[in-house]
C-alpha cells in the first residue's frame, strides 16, 4: 500500500492515546492545518529531526495550525523519552498501527502536510519540510516545489519488520552522491550512492582514514550500496557480513598492524554531560553549517567522527560509558577543543599511543573501473 494521493482527502487522524498536547475542543482537527509526523524513539534520524520540528512549532504552531508526532510505541516508553528529549506540539501513540497503515508508512521519519479542508498537500522527509515551505503555504495556500532527496536517512519501523538482512550492490548510473547511517539497539541501516567500494568498507569497518592504509590501486568504480539488518542480526554482524561480501567481490584482503602514532587524547575529570543511554534508541551524526551535531552518541563515536573531520587521531580516555548529545564547531581544532572543555568538560591534549592500523590490500583479482 502506497502513500495517500496529493490533493486528495487525507485519512482521518485517529490515535490510541495522547501523551501530550492533545488538541482542545470537540472538533479536534476539523478546520485546522495539520503537520503530521510519523517517528519512533528507536530511530536515529527521527531524533535528529526533533530540533527542526520544534523550531517550526515554536514559530508556526497555533490554534489553526497543529503539529502531531505519532509513534507506535507504548506510552511509558514515549513518556520516558520525552523527559530528556521534549517534543513540542502534540505527541500520541498508534499502538495498533492503523494510522501507519492508512498513510502507507514504510520508513520513518515521514512528514505529512494536511490543509484545513482535510486535503493532503505534501509529504516527505522532515528535512525537506522547511520553514520557507510552511511559510508560503500558510500565506498563499500554495505549496512550493522542494528538491526531492535522492536518498534520505530513514529507518524501517522496528515493529513487524519485513526482512532480517538486505544487501544490494549496483553500479552508480546517476550523478547522485550521498551516504547515510542509522544505528539503533535493534537494527543497522546504511545507504551509499556514488561511492567507491573502499570508502564503503571504511564506513562499515567503522574506521576513520587516519587508522587505515590502502595498498595497491583501489577500484575507482562508483557504486550504489544499500544495507539493512533488523533484529536479531545486530549491527556488528551486519557490518562484518557486508565487508566479507564486498571484499570477496572486489578482491580486497584485510590485515591489521600496530604502530606508534601521534594524536589527541580525550579525558574528563569533571563531565558536564547528560547521559541519554537509558532512553535507548538510535544515534545520529551530521555536519550542517560547519558544525558537528551528534545525538545519542558514545564518546567512541565522537572520537571517530572527530578523526574523520580533523584528519588526525583522537584517543578516548574519558572512561565515560553513556550516550550524549554534542554540538561542536570544527573549522579549527582550537575551536573544537575550547567548546569541548568549556561546555562539556572534556579536555583535549596531544599524546603518542599505539594504534591498530587496518590495511586494505588490493589483490590482482580486484575489479577496476574501465
Amino acid at each position: 500500500m502506497g502513500y495517500p494521493a496529493i490533493d486528495q482527502p487525507a485519512p482521518a487522524i485517529e490515535v490510541s492515546e495522547w501523551i501530550s498536547g492533545k488538541p482542545q475542543g470537540e472538533n479536534g482537527f476539523s478546520g485546522k492545518n495539520v503537520i503530521l509526523e510519523f517517528w519512533g524513539t528507536h530511530c536515529g534520524p527521527c531524533i535528529a529531526a526533533i530540533p527542526h520540528l520544534n523550531e517550526l512549532v515554536a514559530t508556526y504552531g497555533s490554534k489553526d495550525t497543529l503539529f502531531v508526532s505519532l509513534t507506535r510505541e507504548e506510552p511509558h516508553i514515549i513518556e520516558r523519552f520525552l523527559e530528556k528529549r521534549p517534543i513540542k506540539g502534540g505527541v500520541a501513540t498508534d499502538r495498533e498501527g492503523a494510522m501507519f497503515d492508512a498513510y502507507g508508512i514504510q520508513s520513518i521519519p515521514h512528514t505529512f502536510l494536511i490543509d484545513s479542508q482535510g486535503q493532503l498537500r505534501w509529504h516527505g522527509h522532515p528535512t525537506y519540510f522547511t520553514a520557507e515551505l510552511l511559510e508560503e503555504f500558510l500565506q498563499t495556500d500554495n505549496v512550493p516545489k522542494v528538491a526531492e532527496p535522492t536518498s534520505s536517512s530513514e529507518t524501517v519501523p522496528a515493529i513487524n519488520p519485513d526482512t532480517l538482512f538486505f544487501l544490494k550492490i549496483d553500479r552508480n548510473t546517476s550523478d547522485r552522491r550521498r551516504a547515510s547511517l542509522s544505528i539503533s539497539d535493534e537494527q543497522f541501516e546504511t545507504e551509499f550512492y556514488g561511492h567507491r567500494v573502499v570508502n564503503v568498507i571504511r564506513w562499515l569497518l567503522d574506521r576513520p582514514l587516519s587508522r587505515m592504509r590502502i595498498e595497491g590501486k583501489e577500484p575507482e568504480e562508483l557504486l550504489d550500496i544499500e544495507l539493512r539488518s533488523l533484529h536479531p542480526l545486530k549491527a556488528k554482524a551486519a557490518r562484518e557480513r557486508a565487508v566479507d561480501v564486498l571484499c570477496d567481490i572486489f578482491g580486497i584482503e584485510i590485515c591489521r598492524v600496530v604502530e606508534q602514532r601521534e594524536g589527541w587524547t580525550l579525558t574528563c575529570s569533571n563531565p558536564q554531560l547528560t547521559d541519554m543511554s537509558d532512553l535507548g534508541g538510535g544515534s545520529s551524526m551530521s555536519t550542517p553549517n560547519n558544525q558537528f551535531t551528534g545525538s545519542n552518541i558514545t564518546i567512541d563515536q565522537l572520537a571517530d567522527y572527530l578523526e574523520s573531520l580533523m584528519k588526525c587521531l583522537f584517543f578516548n580516555e574519558t572512561h565515560l560509558a553513556g550516550k550524549y548529545d554534542f554540538v561542536l564547531p570544527f573549522e579549527t581544532l582550537d575551536q573544537t577543543r575550547r567548546v569541548l572543555e568549556e561546555e562539556y568538560g572534556i579536555e583535549v591534549e596531544s599524546a603518542v599511543r599505539e594504534v591498530e592500523i587496518v590495511i586494505l590490500r588490493m589483490t590482482d583479482a580486484a575489479i577496476r573501473a574501465s
